[in-house]
Formats: C-alpha cells, sequence, structure tokens
C-alpha cells in the first residue's frame, strides 16, 4: 500500500497490538471499550465498541476464534484502511473525545512510544488494500481470567473474582434501572462463547502466541491479577525457555498485594520492566477505592520497588474518577515530599504520577459531577499549578530546567487537560446513579464514604445538588 496516506487519525496500534477481555473477547485495545460509555446507557455503536467482531458479527473470542484469523478479520480490517483514509473508527472515539479537552490520550503516547521501535513507514506499506497485514503480534495485553485479591470500588466481576460476592448483593437491590444495567452480568460473563477459564486447556492459543515469540518486544498483563496467576509465570517461563526474554519488555498494571520472589528473579532474565502500580490516592482514601488494600502494605511495597534494578521503570498510576479527582494534587504532594529514586523518575509523568480515566462504571466518570463541584475542582488545581512552579518546577537540579518542567507534556499541562475533560461535557443526570451506587456500597462493605472524603459529602445530598443547579 502507498505511504501517501492521511495519518490524522492514526494510530499504530492495530498493526502491532492485539488486547484481550478477562473473558477471552478480543479487543483493538484496552480502552477501546470506553469508546461507547456517554452520559447515558445509549448504546452508542451496539454497546461493544472495540470488541473484535467475526464475520457473523459476533464477538472474536479465544475460546473459539484463534489469534491469527483474529489478527485479519474483517473488523480489523476497517479499522485499519478508517485510519489510513483520515476516518475516526467508532473503535476509537474515547481517544479523541480526550485529545479535543487537551488531554494526551493513549492513541498519542502509545504511538509515539512505539514509532522508536518499529518502522512505521514499513507498516504501512505493508499494508494490503483490504487492511490486511503481516501476522506479526509485537505487543499482547493478556488477562488471564478474572482471579484477583481486591475488589476496587470502580471495578465488578466481569474483572475481578472478589467482586462476585458484593455483586450477588449489589444487584438485587439497585432501584435506578440505568445503574441496574450498568451493574448487569449477565449469565455471570459466559456470553458468547466467554469464559474466564479461557486460557486454561486452550493448547491452539498457546501455541499460536508461542509461535509469535521471536516478534514479540512486549507482554503487558493487567487485571485479574497476574502476579497471582500461574499461568502469567508459565508464559514467562517459555520465554525464558525459548531465548528471547532479553528482547522482551514486560509491562504491568497491578495492585502488587503479592509479589513473591520467583516474580523478582523472572524479572530479572527480561529486557526490561515497566511496572504501573496501581494507587489512587493516599491512606484511607485508596483503601476505600482499592477496597481492601491496606496503606500499611501499600508504603512499604513501593520503597522495595524503589529499590530494584535498573533495568526495572516503576510508575504509579493513577486511574482517575470522582472519588479521587479532588485529592489528586494532595496525592501529588505526598508522592513529591518522598523523594522516591525511581517512582515516575523524570520525564515519566513528569516526575509526578500517570494518569489514565475511568469510563467504566459510567457513574464514577469525572464528568458526572455536578457544575459546582466541577467548579471547586478547578479552584483547587489553579492554586495547585502556582504550588507546582513555585515548588516543582524550579528543584530538578541537573534532571530538568524550571522551563522543561512547565512545558512538560505530562506536568501542568496534563493536568490541565483533566480539568478540561472533567468539564467538557455534563454527565451530572448520572448523579443520582453515583448516589445510589455509594450508599449501596457503603452498607455491603461497612465503609463510610461521608467520613473517608468529607470535602465530597455534600454530593450524597441530593437536595444540595438540586438547589446548586438552579
Amino acid at each position: 500500500m502507498s505511504n501517501n496516506k492521511d495519518l490524522s487519525t492514526f494510530c499504530i496500534l492495530p498493526w502491532i497490538h492485539l488486547s484481550t477481555r478477562p473473558n477471552g473477547h478480543m479487543r483493538v485495545c484496552c480502552t477501546a471499550n470506553a469508546s461507547s460509555v456517554g452520559a447515558t446507557n445509549d448504546k452508542v455503536h451496539g454497546g461493544e465498541v472495540g470488541i473484535l467482531k467475526n464475520e457473523d458479527g459476533k464477538p472474536a473470542n479465544f475460546n473459539h476464534t484463534d489469534l491469527l484469523r483474529a489478527w485479519n478479520n474483517s473488523y480489523m480490517r476497517n479499522i485499519r484502511k478508517d485510519m489510513l483514509a483520515g476516518r475516526i473508527p467508532p473503535s476509537c472515539l474515547k481517544c479523541f473525545k480526550e485529545e479535543e479537552a487537551g488531554h494526551r490520550s493513549k492513541r498519542q503516547w502509545e504511538t509515539e512510544f512505539w514509532q522508536r521501535r518499529v518502522d512505521v513507514d514499513q507498516l504501512i506499506a505493508d499494508t494490503a488494500e483490504d487492511g490486511s497485514i503481516p501476522p506479526k503480534v509485537y505487543y499482547i495485553d493478556l488477562r488471564l481470567g478474572t482471579k484477583c485479591n481486591l475488589k476496587c470500588v470502580m471495578c465488578s466481576p466481569h474483572d475481578s473474582s472478589m467482586w462476585v460476592e458484593d455483586w450477588k448483593k449489589l444487584h438485587p437491590q439497585i432501584q435506578s434501572p440505568a445503574l441496574k444495567e450498568t451493574m448487569q452480568w449477565h449469565n455471570k460473563g459466559q456470553v458468547d462463547g466467554a469464559s474466564y477459564n479461557w486460557h486454561l486447556n486452550n493448547d491452539r492459543f498457546w501455541n499460536q502466541l508461542y509461535e509469535q515469540i521471536p516478534h514479540i518486544k512486549q507482554l503487558y498483563f493487567a487485571g485479574g491479577e497476574a502476579t497471582i496467576i500461574e499461568h502469567h509465570y508459565l508464559l514467562l517461563e517459555k520465554c525464558v525457555e525459548m531465548g528471547y526474554a532479553d528482547k522482551i519488555q514486560l509491562r504491568y498494571n497491578s495492585n502488587a498485594v503479592e509479589m513473591p520472589d520467583r516474580l523478582f528473579e523472572l524479572w530479572n532474565k527480561f529486557k526490561s520492566v515497566r511496572f504501573h502500580y496501581s494507587i489512587d490516592s493516599i491512606e484511607a482514601m485508596n483503601s476505600y477505592i482499592r477496597f481492601p488494600s491496606q496503606w500499611s502494605q501499600v508504603e512499604p511495597m513501593l520503597r522495595r520497588l524503589d529499590d530494584t534494578p535498573d533495568h526495572i521503570e516503576v510508575t504509579i498510576a493513577c486511574a482517575v474518577q470522582m472519588l479521587n479527582m479532588y485529592y489528586i494534587p494532595d496525592f501529588i504532594k505526598w508522592k513529591w515530599e518522598q523523594k522516591y529514586k525511581k517512582i515516575n523518575p523524570w520525564p515519566l509523568g513528569a516526575g509526578l504520577i500517570n494518569y489514565h480515566f475511568v469510563y467504566h462504571p459510567p457513574h464514577l466518570n469525572v464528568k458526572v459531577f455536578p457544575k459546582w463541584f466541577k467548579e471547586k475542582i478547578r479552584a483547587k488545581y489553579e492554586n495547585f499549578y502556582l504550588w507546582l512552579e513555585k515548588e516543582v518546577a524550579p528543584n530538578g537540579g541537573e534532571t530538568y530546567s524550571k522551563e522543561e518542567f512547565m512545558e512538560a507534556s505530562y506536568g501542568i499541562k496534563r493536568l490541565k487537560g483533566m480539568v478540561q475533560f472533567m468539564e467538557s461535557e455534563d454527565w451530572s443526570n448520572r448523579m443520582p446513579e453515583f448516589i445510589e451506587y455509594i450508599n449501596r456500597m457503603d452498607k455491603i462493605r461497612g465503609t463510610n464514604f461521608r467520613e473517608v472524603f468529607p470535602e465530597m459529602a455534600l454530593l450524597l445530598d441530593e437536595e444540595y445538588d438540586r438547589a446548586q443547579m438552579v
């Protein structure tokens, strides 16, 4: 295919990458699903945006569809053709909406990262007119079932086995039809041939993946929780056995609750490791969000990770949502004061923290805040920018200059983009869902939102919200 293409809508991922859901569904990338999430429960583009479809229109799932056949199915071919023609695929609306609001999207940072590691011009040249490309998987995102040791407030039984008990108590009580639909778990996730055990006794998948190991540059593991899933370790050991470990980068999003010595020993055999530690706030707030984690375990693990070898990169990965948006400045201040050696070292997250937005459940997305609270958040952030300019920007030493910090895409610019994204749409009609959800979860878990997040307590008062909206 000619390189004379419109690359304004280009993202490198459909050329190098596949992502899995814990139930075995394949998707374009780990955030593509969020493109169908909006102010209401309207099912934009069928409600399964980002999930690869077979020719019969049903989701491509590793229980019945092999990896290589999915790589060039009509869904993937059409996405590539759309991107090269300057069209935005429905799967990718999320990234473009974030970019419009001034937020740096996954499309942007992944493409920047990978264009330094693969030949983009060659990828495009190797693309046939029908959108098919050679079967070389450079980067795969694996979700090996839902086995997990936490039940985060923004999660569900779709991603965490620990959530099942709470879901059984919550779902029958829900009164809001929209909230009930959001929190559905149809047939316990076993739809369209899906299964949370898709990776077990699946020789076809593993054999095809092993055949791709000579091409693979990055293996990415996320929820459930890879550090407690045996097949994650077996795959790492296979890479070592085949002699390719020193050519592969490992990447994780992990809660780091269980980090056995076996894991650190295996990491030493790989080219590098990018460990994104999932922490969303400090102390009791983080324990509420990432229930039932304990801050007394989180802080020592940060210290242990801060002492790992140089080939291990460690960042704090913060899932930005209603429960922490207001408190992120406090989180950043705390992190800055710890003086870690390698937790988000410059330029990662501008030496502060890395962020990504929560889209599901939609009632926790930051666009749901009522206008009066968005104004409160904006005021806090604007004061915080001054603190960053005074305390952080001029103290980079030999690492960075004040000018470099002020212009860093992940620093103040990123935070301003987050506020602009929050204000870019009004989803406040979902506030009743948020209120019902928090109240019911507090009763089920014995938690206390008003006590843990006192500055947000008034959000649970529907009458107050209405009065402020007038």
